[in-house]
């Protein structure tokens, strides 16, 4: 117990979701999702398969109201066959289990023998695949476009996606593939975010896509590096399309935070932007919280006077163990998260302001440096 411990620490206003893989850490989230109600589904993914986790996210969302579970490719995980018994899905549409993409017939061929109805949505792809998800979701207004070929400035989309239902389709970076156009022109009046700096979705396709007749409109949601796109997308809402988290004022907000070098299990992560909180994502690195991170989480975090702390609070869903995300960084993000820290911080710069009026010359640059 104390081992565990070590390796996934609580602290007051964060909480760990911790594996030794992304099969684990996707059952981990679970478990918290669904303690006490059954999903109507799970979504199945392979657990190698970035691209078709992200698609697969807005399955999530309700009618749906799925969790999403990893197995691997070839051969159903025993562990995830254990939970999908535990969860026991209710079913959408008489479909208990949802498996998405890359994943052998194999594993629904075991599935139907322990008793689960399955549906497999695949293409030849990853860019195929997602063109498939949409004739499920059925409505809605919008759509993510994303790199199918650099995931890092795209996996936050997958927790908007959980969060409203909008599908994701892929893109490279000049050219849009024939499958994702084609869904786009079935759609009427539909409204089209580009979430990606330049570096992964040219401005040509961009152009490209406001071109096709039946879109209303299309935006770009970009920013220097992952980091500032997942705060830029945090910030973002469009209040004629109810597109966007809009998290851009002082209140108290939840957020999950994951890494991109464990990808799988920053996916798995989405179901917190379903239920619960309704968490964005933020990026971090495994051992250090980007500045621009910590800056932005400092301009919306409720200002409260100095007396008791009350709500709103702040509270953060950390993704991995201290293998992937240290406690140093954990500590960080608690730090920023905290309101008693915060007033705390408050308090020791007025006594030491009060000090400084009572003290010497020396002694008050002293005091100066400490507040700084």
């Amino acid at each position: 117990m104390n081992n565990y411990l070590d390796s996934c620490p609580l602290t007051l206003n964060t909480t760990r979701i911790c594996g030794d893989n992304p099969i684990n850490t996707a059952i981990e989230v679970s478990k918290i999702g669904f303690s006490n109600m059954k999903p109507n589904a799970v979504i199945l993914v392979n657990k190698d398969e970035v691209f078709d986790g992200i698609a697969a996210s807005s399955l999530v969302h309700f009618p749906i109201n799925a969790v999403i579970l990893f197995t691997n490719g070839n051969k159903l995980s025993k562990e995830t066959l254990c939970e999908i018994m535990r969860l026991s899905p209710k079913s959408y549409k008489g479909i208990q289990v949802i498996l998405v993409g890359n994943v052998s017939r194999s594993v629904s061929d075991e599935l139907n023998h322990q008793g689960f109805t399955t549906q497999h949505i695949a293409g030849r792809n990853h860019y195929e695949t997602s063109c498939k998800i949409p004739s499920e979701r059925k409505k809605f207004k919008n759509i993510l476009v994303v790199s199918g070929e650099d995931y890092s400035e795209g996996i936050m989309t997958s927790y908007w996606s959980a969060h409203h239902g909008d599908p994701i389709l892929y893109v490279q970076k000049n050219k849009i593939p024939t499958c994702t156009k084609e869904i786009i022109r079935k759609m009427n009046d539909i409204n089209i975010y580009i979430i990606g700096s330049t570096k992964t979705v040219s401005r040509s396709v961009e152009k490209s896509l406001s071109e096709l007749r039946n879109v209303k409109n299309v935006c770009r949601i970009d920013g220097d590096t992952p980091y500032d796109i997942a705060i830029n997308f945090s910030k973002f809402k469009d209040d004629n399309t109810e597109f966007g988290w809009g998290r851009n004022y002082r209140e108290g907000h939840a957020f999950t935070f994951g890494t991109l070098n464990h990808p799988m299990e920053t996916i798995s992560g989405a179901l917190f932007a379903h239920m619960g909180k309704h968490t964005p994502l933020l990026l971090i690195k495994d051992n250090i919280v980007p500045f621009t991170v910590e800056r932005y989480i400092k301009s919306i975090k409720p200002i409260h006077p100095k007396d008791m702390p009350k709500p709103p609070f702040m509270h953060g869903y950390i993704i991995g163990d201290t293998s992937d995300v240290s406690y140093s960084t954990q500590v960080a993000i608690e730090s920023l998260l905290s309101i008693d820290h915060e007033m705390m911080d408050m308090e020791n710069k007025d006594e030491i302001k009060h000090m400084m009026n009572h003290s010497t010359s020396e002694e008050q640059k002293d005091m100066k440096h400490h507040m700084e």
